[in-house]
């Protein structure tokens, strides 16, 4: 058993219940805080994804009608449009965005360039289903409009790209 020396006096309950209240508020917070970080993260996962497959989608869509003469709008479920990019030697390349069945229900977005036989994966986890993914062509301003959808588990993200070709029409 500890002595106290002349003078010194321990703590008052008063002094022991203010900081064990202080004390619960810290951890109450931290422990708010950690479990706060695990709930989101699988839905911040989530959106990461889906917003980078409509990014990429946009970017070779985008990339691609800035070089093409020539688009056409799919007008079935499985082409979203068909490309035709100039070349300074013939044959002019043909491009086919065309989608791919995944097992659970969405749609893959692949880029066929059928001058070269090159496939490239453009975008995963695109949805089909009421317009969410469509694409529009005006000839008068030669601008491409297109709206893409993709699903990651509970979290949806839709853009929307316009492109504008360079390459005057073919006569």
């Amino acid at each position: 058993m500890m002595k106290l020396k002349k003078g010194e006096k321990g703590f008052t309950l008063i002094e022991l219940l203010v900081g064990l209240t202080i004390s619960a508020f810290v951890v109450g917070a931290a422990s708010m805080t950690t479990v706060t970080m695990m709930r989101l993260t699988p839905q911040n996962n989530d959106w990461a994804v889906s917003l980078r497959q409509v990014q990429n989608a946009g970017f070779w869509v985008s990339r691609d009608v800035l070089m093409s003469q020539g688009i056409t709008v799919g007008t079935d479920n499985s082409t979203l449009m068909i490309l035709t990019i100039p070349q300074i030697t013939p044959p002019d390349k043909t491009i086919v965005y065309e989608f791919e069945d995944m097992p659970d229900g969405l749609k893959r977005l692949i880029r066929n360039d059928q001058t070269a036989g090159q496939e490239t994966l453009v975008a995963e986890y695109i949805s089909t289903d009421n317009s969410d993914t469509t694409a529009s062509y005006s000839a008068d301003s030669r601008t491409l409009t297109l709206t893409i959808t993709a699903i990651s588990g509970d979290v949806s993200v839709t853009r929307i790209y316009e492109a504008t070709q360079r390459v005057p029409a073919a006569p």
